[in-house]
Order: C-alpha cells, then structure tokens, then sequence
C-alpha cells in the first residue's frame, strides 16, 4: 500500500466512468477497446473479426445528449450576484490560467457530465517566507482554482468533527510530460499531491514524485497552506457536484448504446453474409481427366454443365426471421434511447407538439438535470466564497453564483404574445407582473431586476403606456 493506492469507493467508480466517456467520444474510442464493447463471436478469425467491427457503426447518441445537456445548462448565461469589485477582477482570470469563472464553469460541468464526480482545490501559491497582502499583490501572488477530474481524485478519507463531516485525506494524481531516453521523446509520469490534516489537525500538503531518486516512498516537498498567515484546520477542497461520486445521469444511456452498437454489428454482418449471392450446386465438384478438381467459374454467356441430368444449381437464399429480429432489437433499443434522456436524437413527432405537452415530455430529464445543476451552483458559489475569504475582501461572503435551470426551450405562443401586450397597454394587468412574464419567457437579461427595467424605460423618453392603474406615464415621467 503506497500513496498510489486507489480506495474502493475509486474502484467501484472508475469503469462506470470510462464506459461513459468512451461513449461520448464515439466510434473511434469504442472500436479502440475491441472486444471489451464489442465480443468476439465463438470461432472467428482475428480478420474476421476485424471485418465484422469494420462494418459496424457506432450511433452517438450519449455524446449528442451530453452536448446537449450542457447547452441546457449554459443556454442562459450563469448569473453572478453581490459579488465585490475586487473579487470580481480575480475570478476573471480564477485558475491563473486565463479562465473567466463562467468558462472555469462550462469545463467542469463538461468534464462531470460522464462522471458526476470531481474535485476543486482552493491553493495559493506556496512562497519561501511569509508576505504582506500587499507584497503579495505586487508580486502576483493571489488565490486561485484548481480543477481535478473524477480520474484525477484517486483517494479521500472523511470522519466527523464537531457533529459535522469533513475531509481529512485526499490524494491527487497529476500526471505530468518528462523528457524521455533522448530530447526528442516524451514519457508520462506520475505526481501525487497529498492533502491531509497531520497529526495536530493541521493542513498541509505532500508532493510525491515517481520519477525522483527515491520514487514514492518519500515526499518530495512539504507544505503548509496558510490563510491570512494562518494555519488552516480544514482542507479546502470541494468535492464536485455532491459529497460523494453518484452515478452519472447518462450512465444508463451509455449502456444502452454500446448495446445497441453491439446489435449492429449483428445486424450489418448478418447483411453482409446473406446479401452477397452465393451459387451451390447438388452435386461433386467435378474433377478433370487428372483428377483434379475443376474450378466453375461464374458469369459470361456459356452455359455451364455441371453433371448428370439429377444435378441441381441455384443461389443460397436467407430465410427466416434473423435480420427481422435484429431490426425490430435495434429500434427497441433507438426507443429505450430516447427514454433515458437521448430527446436531440429521436425521431420528430408526426403533427405539431404542444408547448405544454413538450414541457410533461422533458420534464424527468430536466429534474435530473436541474438538480445536478443546483448542486453544482453550491459548490461554485462556495468556491468564490472561499476565494474572497482567503484574500480578505469584506462581502465575499455574500456572493452567489447561479447556474441556470430553467430547460423549458418553448417561446411564448405569438397570439398569447399579443394578448399579454393589449391587456398590458389596456391597464389590465400590471407592468411588474407584464415584466415577470417576458423575463420568464427569456426577453429580458436574466439578471436585469424590475426596478432596473423601469429606469431602463424612463431613460429613453418614450411612452410605455400605464402602470396598470389606468394613468399614463410619458417621457420620464414614471408614476410611483
């Protein structure tokens, strides 16, 4: 047992995972794994084989869907709010790569969508000796986002402190590109970074290097993150969506089509075999005057004599319900697709669908997928909150950020449209609830306030009708 050592909770995890990556990755990772998702039928020769994968088809159903999916999530933009000016700047560029906060978001929930699991580390550049926030300024010193992968978090340990659960180990692979047995080569090796609590409850972090003298055995550095120049007693590390790895919300449509990839390649060779003619004859093959066995060939105008007069020649004809069977699977399967979650790849409804009835028709995929969504805002939130504490900017602690959740897709029917406009312009209704319903239909900035949109009004000088109590407001002159 070594810092490499996977727990099982990893283990149990891991396949589920790459099964689903694979998937969303399509044809060319599938036919890579060969007979993992495809089987090799009894009997057949590896060119055989290699024939039978060759002429099958994988249909890419689980990556449409998790593209679509994320498009759900990010079809409206994610809405930052009582976020500090300060703050604000340092998430602009969050990881130290370059990366916005909203684009830091759009990789992470593209990179869980396989595995609902992952980690963010919050970390500060490790320095030789302690700085003034100030010097730290000047020197680019600042907190920043780390982001690890379901694959990438290999190991963690919790126990319950002061009636709450914690963190007390993970360990982190990061692999790294080291120069190889010559300057032209590459080779990957393995780092693990170990964040615990040592034996006085206090946060540290270990550096393990495969490539160094003594391997993994010894650290190769240790650390001690500290917080305003003080030690830490917890670890920053947020698990990501949840507290613990949960079954990915397509992993049941990537079963689904592996196993309908697999009852294509049935279905195509069965094709293959039977669509090509194939001439017999009820008879010896006839032999020449050596005795050798003569080779018939076929086409051309000569009738060929193959025997005596009792001899039969035709074409093998399939018959049965084989092919018939696989077609009637495979569309089972398409169906049970389109069930779990693959709507950007079902066939379109004969007629028109309601918008209502396209709302009960998504509405189990759009839960699963809110609720992913919403936990996934948690974290995030969390995560600037952490940011803002660490480099001490007042309110940090306010500050939300929010993913989107509203999938409904369908615009508002022009006819009700109009309707909504006239009772609006006749005072029917009032201008706050006429607000309330285009900024649910998406016509309006999902972060723009009501009291925002009148000031908006008021600034262009021109006459939005009444404020639905029957008076008029012109030019600036809003009613209160």
């Amino acid at each position: 047992m070594g810092v490499d050592t996977k727990c099982a909770e990893y283990l149990r995890n891991s396949g589920m995972w790459q099964k689903v990556r694979d998937t969303i990755a399509g044809e060319e990772a599938i036919k890579l794994q060969g007979t993992n998702y495809l089987p090799r039928p009894e009997g057949m020769s590896d060119l055989e084989y290699k024939a039978y994968g060759d002429r099958a088809h994988f249909f890419g159903a689980t990556g449409r869907t998790a593209e679509g999916l994320h498009g759900m999530v990010f079809q409206k933009a994610p809405v930052l709010t009582d976020c500090p000016d300060k703050l604000k700047a340092i998430i602009e560029d969050i990881d130290r790569g370059g990366t916005n906060v909203d684009q830091f978001a759009s990789d992470l929930i593209w990179d869980t969508i396989p595995t609902n699991w992952g980690g963010i580390l919050v970390d500060y550049p490790q320095t030789a000796e302690e700085t003034d926030q100030a010097t730290a300024e000047r020197a680019g010193l600042r907190t920043y986002a780390a982001w690890y992968s379901a694959e990438s978090v290999i190991n963690w340990r919790k126990k319950t402190v002061n009636n709450r659960q914690m963190l007390t180990l993970v360990v982190l692979l990061e692999p790294y590109e080291a120069i190889g047995k010559d300057e032209f080569s590459t080779e990957t090796k393995n780092k693990y970074r170990v964040l615990d609590l040592d034996e006085n409850g206090i946060y540290r972090q270990r550096v393990f290097d495969q490539a160094a003298p003594q391997g993994l055995s010894v650290p190769v550095s240790e650390y001690f993150p500290r917080k305003q120049n003080q030690n830490l007693d917890y670890i920053p590390f947020f698990t990501f969506p949840s507290r613990n790895p949960e079954k990915s919300m397509i992993f049941d449509l990537a079963c689904e089509n592996i196993g309908h990839y697999q009852k294509t390649a049935d279905y195509e060779n069965g094709l293959h075999l039977t669509g090509i003619p194939t001439p017999y004859a009820t008879c010896n093959q006839p032999r020449d005057d050596k005795g050798e066995l003569v080779s018939v060939k076929l086409g051309g105008n000569t009738f060929l004599w193959l025997g005596s007069p009792e001899t039969k020649a035709d074409y093998l004809e399939f018959k049965g319900q084989g092919l018939a069977a696989l077609e009637k699977a495979i569309q089972s399967c398409e169906e049970r697709m389109a069930i779990l979650g693959a709507r950007i790849i079902s066939a379109e409804k004969k007629g028109i669908e309601s918008a209502e009835a396209a709302r009960i028709h998504r509405a189990g995929e759009n839960s699963v997928l809110a609720s992913f969504a919403l936990n996934a805002s948690d974290v995030l939130t969390a995560i600037i909150r952490e940011i803002g504490s660490w480099e001490n900017i007042p309110g940090s602690d306010k500050v939300t950020y929010t993913l989107n959740t509203d999938y409904d897709v369908s615009e508002m029917d022009p006819q009700l449209f109009t309707a909504w406009t006239s009772a609006r312009l006749n005072g029917e209704i009032p201008r706050e609830v006429y607000f309330n319903k285009l900024k649910t239909n998406g016509d309006v900035p999902a972060d723009m306030t009501y009291e925002n949109w009148l000031l908006a009004l008021d600034s262009d000088g021109m006459d939005h009708g009444t404020d639905g109590d029957g008076a008029g407001a012109k030019g600036g002159e809003r009613q209160k």
